[in-house]
């Protein structure tokens, strides 16, 4: 009796009603027959992807008039990036238009990580700290990423940097420029 009323009877254990406890074999078969009618719904890459395209098609709406020759590459432009596994920066929006765009996103979830790659060096973060704690800038063709934080944690191994005095801020972008300077007039 149990097993033929097993869908519609909720057991000690069960959190929602949309949840499925399958205790013993016999009950797999009843699972197997529900499962053609569960759907799925959009991963969170698909559904933040969306919302990012949303963004850059209104963008788009606003700065380009329609059927222009510009807004047509731009718009193909957009459909190679985003079908693209790995992504380049694009140069497109504004800081202001970025971090509010990455707002709108992270009112719809909070937790939204930001990961980037810089060369070979790894980038991971939150979307709601980019334009807060995290900045994104260029000096002479080159991109440097600011990271603010009020203390540096190290995990697993040993590095001398864990006994680094840091230099002033302004130093390091004077070293970075004179660099950037000297790579370019050669």
């Amino acid at each position: 009796m149990k097993s033929i009323m097993y869908p519609h009877m909720p057991e000690e254990g069960m959190i929602e009603e949309s949840e499925l406890k399958i205790h013993q074999s016999s009950h797999a078969r009843y699972f197997e027959d529900f499962l053609k009618f569960v759907e799925y719904g959009e991963s969170k890459q698909e559904i933040m992807k969306n919302h990012v395209m949303e963004m850059v098609q209104e963008h788009i709406g606003e700065v380009y008039e329609p059927e222009s020759e510009e807004r047509r590459q731009f718009e193909e432009s957009i459909e190679i990036w985003a079908d693209s596994p790995k992504r380049e920066l694009q140069e497109k929006l504004s800081t202001e238009q970025v971090v509010e765009a990455a707002a709108q996103l992270v009112e719809r979830e909070p937790e939204v990580e930001l990961k980037m790659k810089l060369d070979s060096t790894s980038i991971k973060g939150l979307l709601a700290d980019f334009g807060e704690t995290i900045h994104l800038a260029k000096i002479n063709n080159r991109y440097v990423l600011l990271i603010e934080a009020d203390t540096i944690l190290f995990e697993k191994g040993f590095s001398p940097i864990e006994f680094h005095k840091p230099d002033d801020l302004h130093q390091v972008i004077e070293k970075i420029s004179k660099k950037s300077y000297e790579a370019n007039t050669f």
